[in-house]
């Protein structure tokens, strides 16, 4: 039979009666307040509250009543059957060394409203306990009021979110952490009470630091490699102060594990002599120098393209393209690695001369001619192996080395010349200047000069004396040999009249006699027939 207690509470009682009463009694939980029953009668002048204290009611209602078991939601558990994470709880995934919203959504799941609530999250300074910074002085939320059944039946509209803004640690480990949260509140006799709440968050740290389960411990894991499997650019030749294409190929080592989340930050060598005035020797023409790759798989690989501007003063030499990669495996274990690629730069390389020093300009066969001039590096580039050599039909082959000629710098060239033939043209000397490059491709360019060959037998024949007192020449050497031409032609006419003559002289006289033998004969002849 039941056992009730009346209380007739009249319209009149005085609020110190009802305050009196109260103390009386022991406090009352939640847990009790839920076991109250009240009737109201809109037309009765009267309420009565019925107080069960029944123990075989209360055997079989304990488990609804009571405050001390735990309930769960969504992976989150409450040790109270009516303070609890609403269904909308969800673990959050917190990456190390980045900031990540927490969110623990509360439900009053009692009839009536509790106030004054307030909730803090358990801190530690040991990254094992607790995985976040603790970076304020306090991490407490309030909740002026939680709603009840008979406020807000429905649970989803009268749940309350409490939200923090963490900082994963750097150094956390891989895996889920629990936390816990004290609950304090006040509930409709105005009685405070408290519970736990506990959660769970999934973190993501370095491989270097393990897994919150241990199991890096017990088992040796692989790592995923990343490399860079070979590289080309657009053009082939990078020609300093031009854009260039850098064609990539990333490739997953690993037979077994797949990589996803993949960053890759691209940075060209430093150049420069000094900090003011460093400057990395590539620059992105977006102005972005990050990749992202979604996944590699297993074995797999990818490609990935960007364009490049070579600074237009950099020395001519290879420059190297660092690559940072950031990644992850299948279990969200992150990993770093790191390469590079060598890009040779090319400088056009630029040379100019001086005008050449012919002395003498006109030699004999046999005879030697100096020719100076300078060959100065315009360029950016260092000229190595410089050299000039000389040819042609009236003279020995010749050949100076010069050696290297630095950028901005002058080399000098000292060739002589030795005459092998009369010039028969118009006396040119082809000059071949050569130098390489630091890669020994060697570049040719041509320079002509003049200088005029004679034949010495010619000179000694004429017996003019090409120079006059003072040293210096004192004839063109055209005009000279035309009228040493001239001089020939007229001996020989003089030789063949003077034998003309000869002969003339000769038959002549020959011819005398002759006639003086034929008047001898006549005169003979005469004679001998007067004596007759």
């Amino acid at each position: 039979m039941k056992k009730s207690v009346k209380f007739l509470i009249a319209c009149g009682i005085s609020a110190l009666a009802v305050m009196n009463m109260a103390a009386a009694r022991p406090v009352a939980t939640l847990a009790a307040v839920n076991a109250v029953s009240i009737n109201d009668h809109s037309d009765d002048p009267e309420q009565y509250y019925y107080v069960d204290d029944d123990d075989d009611d209360d055997k079989n209602d304990s488990s609804d009543n009571s405050s001390s078991g735990s309930s769960t939601d969504g992976g989150a558990v409450s040790t109270s059957d009516f303070i609890k994470p609403a269904a909308t709880w969800f673990t959050p995934v917190c990456e190390h060394g980045k900031a990540v919203y927490v969110v623990l959504p509360l439900v009053n799941m009692f009839k009536y409203d509790v106030k004054d609530v307030v909730v803090t999250p358990v801190v530690s300074e040991k990254t094992d306990e607790f995985p976040f910074e603790i970076d304020v002085t306090g991490f407490t939320q309030k909740i002026g009021t939680l709603k009840g059944e008979n406020t807000e039946p429905d649970r989803n509209k009268r749940a309350e979110n409490c939200v923090w803004a963490f900082k994963t640690r750097d150094t956390v480990k891989s895996g889920y952490y629990k936390l816990n949260f004290n609950v304090v509140y006040t509930n409709p006799l105005n009685s405070i009470e408290s519970c736990t709440i506990s959660t769970y968050v999934k973190t993501v740290g370095l491989a270097k630091y393990g897994t919150t389960d241990g199991t890096e411990d017990n088992e040796k894991k692989s790592t995923p490699r990343v490399i860079v499997k070979g590289f080309t650019t657009e053009p082939a030749k990078v020609q300093a102060g031009d854009n260039f294409k850098l064609n990539l190929i990333v490739e997953n080592t690993s037979k077994k594990t797949s990589v996803q989340n993949m960053e890759l930050d691209l940075t060209g060598t430093v150049a420069g002599k000094d900090e003011s005035s460093s400057y990395a020797a590539f620059l992105p023409t977006s102005g972005a120098n990050s990749f992202y790759i979604e996944n590699i798989a297993a074995g797999g690989t990818a490609q990935l393209s960007m364009e490049f501007n070579a600074k237009s003063d950099l020395e001519q030499k290879p420059y190297i393209m660092s690559i940072k990669m950031q990644y992850e495996d299948d279990m969200a274990n992150a990993y770093e690695g790191e390469a590079s690629v060598s890009i040779p730069v090319h400088q056009i390389s630029k040379f100019d001369t001086s005008t050449p020093d012919i002395e003498p300009s006109s030699i004999a066969v046999g005879e030697q001619s100096d020719v100076m001039f300078s060959i100065y590096n315009t360029g950016k580039t260092k000229l190595y192996n410089v050299s000039v050599t000389a040819s042609g039909d009236s003279i020995e082959p010749a050949l100076a080395y010069v050696g290297g000629i630095e950028s901005g710098g002058t080399g000098n060239v000292d060739l002589m010349l030795t005459g092998a033939a009369p010039t028969m043209d118009d006396g040119t000397i082809n000059l071949v200047i050569s130098y390489e490059d630091e890669s020994g491709n060697a570049t040719l360019t041509e320079k002509a000069i003049n200088l005029y060959v004679s034949d010495s037998s010619e000179d000694d024949y004429s017996g003019v004396d090409d120079y006059t007192d003072d040293g210096s020449t004192g004839m063109n050497p055209t005009l000279m040999k035309v009228l040493i031409g001239v001089g020939i032609g007229v001996a020989v006419i003089v030789i063949i009249v003077i034998i003309l003559k000869i002969k003339g002289k000769r038959k002549r006289k020959k011819e005398q006699q002759m006639l003086e033998e034929l008047l001898d004969e006549d005169i003979e002849n005469e004679e001998k027939d007067e004596n007759k």
